[in-house]
C-alpha cells in the first residue's frame, strides 16, 4: 500500500485498541469481553466483522479479548461503526486498568469462588481506570493457579487453610490421596501434615469421611506487584485474607495508593520496589 500513516495517528488509533501491524497500512483491532465471556452473538458479530474486512480469523489474546487482524487503514471506520452497531467495545490498551482477567472459577470442579462475578465486578469498578502504567488484575479460583495470579499486577487467589484434628483422625490416609503437593503423609497410624509445602486448596478436608480435617480460615489473597514479559517477577501476597466484599474495597485502596505515589510509567512492583513491601502493605491496610 503506498497511503502513508503517520506515527502520530497510528499512537491516536493505538490509544483505540487499533494496533498498527508490521505489515503497512494494516491493523489489528481488540474487541473486549467482559471477564473473558463472549455472548454467542457478539462471536458471530466478530466472526462477520472479521470475514468482512479482515482475513476471517481472529484471535485470542493474553487478556482475553478478541483480536482482527489485517483490517485495511482506509476500512477502520468502517470497522468502528460495525463494532458500535452491535454493542460491541474497542479497547484494552494504554496506561490504565487493562481487561480484567479470570478463569472459569465455579465452573471448574476446583473452583473455590464464582471468579466470573467477582472478575465482573472488578471490571465494572476499574477497567480502564488511568493510572501511572498499566495494571493489570487477574481473579483465579483455587490455587491451581491457571491464571497466573502472582503474574499480575494485582493477583487474586482464594484460600482454605486446615489444620488435622487428631483426636477424630483414623489415619485412612483418604485426605493423602488428593494433596498433590504430598504436604500429607501417612506413617504407620499418623497423618503428617507439612504445612510448608500445603498451598491451601481445602481438598483435603472436603474429602475426609472423618470430618477430622477443620477449615480454621478461608478467605482471599492479594498478590500484588506481578508482572510478566521482559522484567518478569512474581507479586507477594499482602499479610493477611481477604473476605469476599473486602475484595473491591481493598482494590480501591491498592489503586489510589498506587496513583498518589507512582512515577511516570511506574508499574505497581516497580514502585514496590522502591518504596519497600512493608510500608506499602502498612498504607494499604490501615
Amino acid at each position: 500500500m503506498s497511503l502513508k500513516i503517520t506515527d502520530k495517528e497510528k499512537k491516536e488509533l493505538k490509544g483505540q485498541a487499533i494496533l498498527a501491524q508490521k505489515q503497512e497500512g494494516y491493523f489489528a483491532v481488540r474487541i473486549l469481553s467482559r471477564v473473558g465471556n463472549f455472548t454467542s452473538k457478539e462471536l458471530v458479530s466478530i466472526a462477520n466483522i472479521a470475514e468482512s474486512y479482515g482475513k476471517g480469523y481472529v484471535s485470542v489474546t493474553n487478556r482475553l479479548t478478541a483480536e482482527i487482524p489485517y483490517i485495511k487503514y482506509e476500512d477502520i471506520e468502517k470497522v468502528k461503526e460495525e463494532i458500535k452497531k452491535n454493542n460491541l467495545v474497542n479497547g484494552g490498551t494504554g496506561k490504565k486498568i487493562r481487561p480484567i482477567m479470570a478463569c472459569k472459577g465455579t465452573v471448574c470442579v476446583h473452583g473455590l469462588i464464582d471468579t466470573q462475578k467477582l472478575g465482573g465486578e472488578i471490571h465494572d469498578k476499574f477497567f480502564a481506570k488511568e493510572l501511572a502504567a498499566k495494571c493489570k488484575i487477574g481473579v483465579v479460583g483455587c490455587p491451581n493457579n491457571c491464571g497466573k495470579a502472582q503474574l499480575n499486577d494485582i493477583g487474586i487467589m482464594p484460600q482454605v487453610k486446615t489444620e488435622i484434628n487428631h483426636e477424630k483422625c483414623v489415619a485412612c490416609g483418604k485426605c493423602t490421596t488428593v494433596c498433590k503437593e504430598k504436604a500429607l503423609i501417612k506413617e504407620g497410624k499418623e497423618i503428617i501434615y507439612d504445612k510448608d509445602k500445603c498451598v491451601n486448596c481445602g481438598k483435603c478436608a472436603d474429602v475426609c469421611p472423618f470430618k477430622a480435617i477443620d477449615k480454621i480460615e478461608e478467605g482471599i489473597a492479594i498478590y500484588l506487584g506481578g508482572r510478566f514479559g521482559r522484567k518478569a517477577m512474581l507479586g507477594k501476597p499482602l499479610n493477611r485474607l481477604f473476605k469476599e466484599d473486602e475484595v473491591i474495597d481493598t482494590i480501591e485502596k491498592i489503586l489510589n495508593y498506587y496513583k498518589e505515589n507512582a512515577n511516570s510509567l511506574e508499574r505497581i512492583g516497580k514502585m514496590i520496589e522502591r518504596i519497600g513491601f512493608e510500608e506499602v502493605e502498612k498504607n494499604i491496610l490501615k
